[in-house]
């Protein structure tokens, strides 16, 4: 490929000089025959060809609003994903499940009774889809991935804490990708529900009842406690916990390690449990380096005050 091919590719513009492409690499490590993308200029790399927002003096360079964005296309090109076509042997497919061209099921995956499975949807090995999940077209289900097992509900009973009946479904809209060993709960009563585009990362956990909006992203070890909704757009970062019947509002973002125990508003930053706002937390967070500090001169001027009412005391006492 030359450079004006991948100028052509991803709607960029060339400039400098048309030189060979031959492959990818990072910016820092780039050779002569190699492209890279930039994401910040001035760059000091030895790549070839350079994705950037501006051209580079002497430098070939593909520029597009996008580098990295570019770089994804260029990677789908020179590494298309490549799947077996239909359900491979070892594949457990039950026959009432219904699956739509295009579909791959890798050995190991178990598709349960009434599953509905999208055009082009592919189940990794191992994955396990069971009795009633509902998946659009174009998903990923990532290896060892559970899509429909009961969800979490419980009720105090003669012997102790008994299991209710979940006999809703799970659903998941077209495009959705759902990370290796990930779990979604099926409902209680009717749906948990991932909207179109939305990813999990793997180790997520999405609770029953829950209602996940069109393109939200989970980073691994999310959880989401029962009857959870978000709106489409947030983004929850590694860790992340939302409590049960908590909305987060469309956009929001939830740092690492958070903790929802309220609703949250959309297109806001949100750290720390219970969750608040992202400047507030930042404020939180550096005062807390100062509260041993503060903590010895609280305990100092404690002493005093007690010294001081010490001597009053002798004083009054004379």
């Amino acid at each position: 490929m030359r450079a004006s091919d991948l100028a052509s590719l991803v709607g960029g513009v060339l400039h400098g000089p048309d030189v060979d492409l031959v492959g990818v690499a990072p910016l820092e490590h780039a050779g002569s025959a190699d492209c890279a993308f930039a994401e910040r200029l001035p760059a000091r790399s030895d790549a070839g060809v350079l994705l950037a927002s501006e051209p580079v003096p002497g430098r070939c360079t593909v520029v597009t609003p996008d580098p990295k964005g570019a770089f994804v296309v260029l990677l789908r090109r020179l590494f298309p994903e490549v799947h077996p076509k239909g359900v491979q042997p070892g594949a457990n497919v039950d026959p009432s499940a219904r699956l739509a061209p295009g579909v791959v099921v890798y050995p190991g995956a178990y598709v349960g009774p009434d599953v509905e499975l999208g055009a082009d949807t592919v189940v990794l090995p191992n994955a396990v889809l069971l009795q009633g999940t509902v998946v659009g077209a174009g998903c990923v289900v990532g290896p060892g991935a559970v899509l429909g097992h009961a969800g979490f509900g419980l009720h105090p009973g003669p012997r102790g804490p008994e299991p209710v009946p979940q006999v809703g479904r799970v659903v998941l809209g077209d495009g959705v990708g759902v990370g290796a060993n990930s779990c979604v709960d099926r409902a209680f009563l009717e749906q948990t529900r991932l909207g179109d585009a939305t990813q999990l990362d793997n180790l997520v956990q999405v609770g029953h009842n829950c209602r996940v909006g069109r393109g939200v992203i989970m980073a691994a070890q999310v959880g989401l406690s029962g009857s959870v909704t978000v709106g489409d757009g947030a983004v929850l970062a590694g860790q992340a916990g939302v409590a049960d019947h908590v909305t987060i509002g469309p956009g929001a973002q939830l740092g690492g390690q958070a903790g929802a125990n309220h609703d949250l508003a959309g297109g806001e930053r949100w750290m720390g449990t219970p969750a608040i706002p992202l400047r507030l937390a930042a404020k939180v967070f550096a005062a807390s380096k100062q509260l041993p500090d503060l903590l010895r001169r609280v305990r100092r001027l404690e002493k005093r005050l007690s010294d001081l009412d010490q001597r009053l005391v002798e004083r009054q006492g004379h």
